[in-house]
């Protein structure tokens, strides 16, 4: 496979307030994405793969319930991963977007969704982002909330989602799944070659060890990770300024290829090399050190730890719909106060 060139597109966009100017402003913003995706082939040509931010499409507004969310969410498929799928097929190109999802058959449930579309206009991956709710500041559902009905109807495997393309093998993980290692490491376990990356994040202090953990993502799991952040969200409450960029291509040695390193709108390019990764995770040690985690996990001897572990529970909503994060600090503060009376955590003296 020859090496290709990839547009990680830091857009700015208009975040939809009146609920009246919903399809005006979706269409506002694919339009502008479309246009830097067109700009940036004409400058450099043909790129293979296009990537946009989490909210890119709606924006990100509060205070939202999950009713009126519902209201501004999307389909997928819809009318929304159409346009992007004519686009995909006159570019040839991959695009990777985000948006919050309704679908019918989970009524009621909002999910945070990132999706990849080929070529030919055709979903190809769907991720429902798994750390919702654990954020304790989100009112969407997580698969793993509804663990048992979700696994029952679509398969362990729609957990951890990789699609097999003639690009690689592309996985999604979005915004706060960074944080969180197992989220990286189980798609590469399942044979993830591209990490893709859209995510919200503002100026805050753990700006800069989020920027550490996608290089660690990169490197411990031989894997590229492309990290796209928003540009800018205008027209809301949210400071215009108030998103610190650092949208990164990082290759599979943990090396940033290439950076935004403010807010405002980007596009990031490089390239991609999936026969170097296959190479360098294939390849057998003549002498000395070869790392390569994916072969040297311990993961037999790490799962029983895990299986011990009783933090998050899975099926949490199961038995009914998330509306607040009044519930999710609740489940959260159940929790601390199990593992100090079991002596796992220890508060402090004063």
């Amino acid at each position: 496979m020859k090496p290709y060139r990839v547009a990680l597109i830091q857009q700015q966009t208009r975040v939809i307030v009146e609920p009246g100017e919903r399809n005006a402003i979706i269409d506002e913003n694919l339009g502008r994405i479309f246009e830097l995706l067109d700009w940036t082939a004409l400058r450099l040509g043909d790129v293979k793969l296009a990537v946009f931010s989490e909210y890119g499409i709606i924006g990100q507004y509060r205070p939202r319930s999950v009713d009126e969310w519902l209201a501004l969410a999307e389909t997928i498929p819809g009318d929304v991963t159409e346009q992007i799928g004519r686009k995909a097929r006159e570019r040839g190109c991959h695009i990777v977007g985000n948006l919050y999802e309704r679908d019918d058959d989970w009524p009621g449930r909002l999910f945070n969704t990132s999706f990849i579309i080929d070529p030919d206009g055709d979903i190809i991956l769907k991720y429902r982002k798994n750390n919702g709710p654990n954020n304790l500041n989100t009112t969407y559902t997580g698969p793993g909330d509804v663990y048992t009905e979700y696994t029952e109807r679509y398969g362990e495997d729609a957990m951890f989602p990789v699609a097999d393309t003639e690009i690689g093998r592309l996985a999604c993980l979005t915004c706060t799944d960074v944080v969180f290692p197992e989220m990286a490491r189980c798609l590469a376990l399942r044979g993830a070659e591209l990490l893709i990356h859209p995510t919200a994040e503002p100026y805050a202090p753990e700006g800069e060890a989020w920027d550490v953990l996608r290089r660690a993502r990169a490197y411990e799991n031989l894997c590229y990770f492309l990290s796209v952040n928003c540009g800018a969200f205008v027209g809301s409450n949210r400071p215009t300024g108030g998103y610190r960029g650092m949208t990164q291509l990082i290759d599979y040695m943990g090396h940033v290829q290439s950076a935004a390193t403010a807010p405002g709108e980007a596009v990031v390019t490089g390239m991609v090399d999936i026969d170097n990764l296959r190479w360098e995770r294939t390849r057998m040690a003549d002498s000395g050190h070869v790392w390569n985690f994916l072969i040297e996990l311990r993961s037999d001897m790490y799962a029983p730890v895990y299986a011990k572990a009783k933090r998050w529970p899975n099926d949490g909503w199961r038995d009914r719909k998330l509306q607040d994060t009044v519930e999710t600090r609740a489940e959260a503060r159940k929790i601390i106060e199990r593992l100090v009376g079991e002596g796992r955590l220890v508060k402090p003296e004063s």
